[in-house]
Order: C-alpha cells, then structure tokens, then sequence
C-alpha cells in the first residue's frame, strides 16, 4: 500500500484497539486478495466486528477522527448490517461495514466463507480469537447463477421496450430522457454480457460486478463493438449509439440462448426493430452539430 494508506490503516487499527466494542477488524477487497490487481486507487475495504454494532451505527465521529472528510454514503445492507463508504482527503477511501459477532460465527459454525471472503480475506485484530477458526480463503470465486427461460426471457423484452422509447424522445429533443432510457437498456446488455461469457466457456468466467474487469472476461471483438454503443449528448450521436447498442444485443442474445438451449423471444426484437427502422429517414435527416472548438 502506498504510505498515506498505511497511515490510514495504522490510524483505524489504533482506534479498534483501544475500543472494548470493536472485538475484531478484517480486510477483505482487493487488498486482502493478494491477486496483483491492487493499485494506487485500491479502496480499503474494512470489516468491524463489534459486541454492539449499534453506537457504531448512531455516532459518525470514529470515523471522521481518522482524516479530513470529503464525502461519505450511509447505506444499509441488511439489519444490523451498515456501511459508511468515506472519500478521505487525498482520495483514500474506505468502505466500512459494521457488523455483529455473527458475522464471523455463521462462517465459523457453517465451515464456509461467503462469497467476498473466499476470494481473500485478512485478520488485522481479534481480540478474542473469533476468527481462528474461520476456514482459510482459497481465492476461488462462485460463478454467477445463469437464467431460466422466464428470467432470460424478462431481460431481452425489457431491453426492446425500452429501445422502442428512444426514437420519440430523441425527435423532441429530450436528451436526457434518451440517455436515462439508454443507460436502463446498457444495464440490461451488461447482463447479457455476463450470461453470454459464462454459457459461452468451458472454464469457470469471474464476471465481477458493474462491468468490473471486462477487459478480462469479455472478448476484444465484443468490446470493439461496445466502443461506438456510447453516443455524445445531441440527436444524431444518440440514433446511431442507439443503433448499435441494438446489433450488440441482437448478437449476444441468441448465442447465449442457443449455448443455454433457451428460446430467444424474436417477437419483440423483431417487432421493435421494424418500428424503429421506421425512423431511419427522419433520423438521417438530423443536423450534424458543430464542434465548438472548430
């Protein structure tokens, strides 16, 4: 880690130390994986295992006593579960999760580790010696579950639903809308994207989440078709990132149907791509906006 981070870490450590509360700290995340993708952004990930969860949860100063803050995000996982991701000054950030004893105990009486600490986990204090007998991390990831026909089915005619919006938005000029219906159709391309390099391989594929390392699990010819699916923020640009996000998806579906002997429900691809083929003239006919530089 670089010297700010180890600062940081060594300020967080004496914290727990000296609170009876706090029974055990552990790192999990990039940093505790050891698997050579850490860099000078790498995130802290923390985990505190607290007697009482709750004082950590109501009071916000053992936080922001270990640096100067710019902005942090609350948010709740599960009850007796929360996080406070921090943005620290500098850009060190730290994703905290603040937990029971049982976080470790479950693990500890079930012989298995969850899915974030079996791709690598490490102890920085245990005050009582919880988490001797957690099982040791073997760096091994559990593949994404692939779909069943309903599921597989959902995502391909939500996907042309809302292609089948853009069109109409992007003639009145609402631009905004056009992306925020855009990004709804990459989110649903970005499952498909997951689904196809699983059923696509013979190997277990670590699809992550967000897109994360896609340039890892995701073959150059698909990334290169990804490159013009992002379009700027005017009309033409738009149509044409629109046109391509359809081909991309038009592609992946049907290869991953037919590597999961599923059905790939043509009806609303086709339907919707000939509704949308409609607007090709009045589409070509759009303005080329002018580069304000130029």
């Amino acid at each position: 880690m670089s010297a700010d981070y180890d600062f940081l870490l060594a300020r967080i450590v004496a914290w727990a130390e000296g609170d009876s509360n706090v029974r055990a700290l552990i790192m999990t995340g990039s940093r505790a994986r050891g698997d050579g993708r850490v860099d000078e952004f790498s995130d802290l990930d923390i985990e505190i295992i607290a007697d009482d969860p709750e004082p950590l949860m109501r009071d916000d100063g053992w936080w922001r006593a270990f640096g100067r803050v710019l902005v942090h995000l609350p948010t709740i996982i599960r009850p007796r579960h929360e996080t406070r991701l921090v943005f620290y000054e500098g850009g060190m950030k730290v994703d905290f999760s603040i937990c029971g004893r049982e976080r470790v105990g479950v693990m500890v009486e079930s012989h298995a580790l969850t899915r974030l600490y079996e791709r690598g986990y490490r102890v920085l204090l245990d005050k009582d010696g919880m988490t001797g007998r957690l099982p040791a991390a073997t760096g091994s990831f559990m593949p994404n579950e692939l779909p069943a026909q309903a599921a597989f089915a959902a995502v391909v005619e939500e996907f042309w639903f809302e292609a089948a919006h853009i069109p109409r938005y992007i003639l009145r000029g609402e631009l905004w809308v056009v992306k925020f219906r855009d990004w709804t159709m990459k989110q649903l391309l970005l499952k498909m994207l997951e689904w196809h390099a699983i059923a696509r391989s013979e190997q277990p594929v670590d699809v992550w989440h967000i897109g994360t390392h896609m340039q890892d699990w995701v073959d150059e010819a698909t990334r290169a078709e990804m490159r013009t699916s992002f379009g700027a923020f005017d009309a033409g640009s738009s149509w044409r990132a629109l046109l391509a996000t359809m081909a991309l998806f038009r592609r992946l579906a049907p290869e991953t149907a037919a590597a999961l002997e599923l059905r790939y429900p043509a009806e609303a691809d086709d339907g919707v791509s000939g509704y949308i083929a409609g607007f090709r003239d009045r589409m070509d006919a759009l303005p080329v906006p002018q580069n304000a530089d130029s």
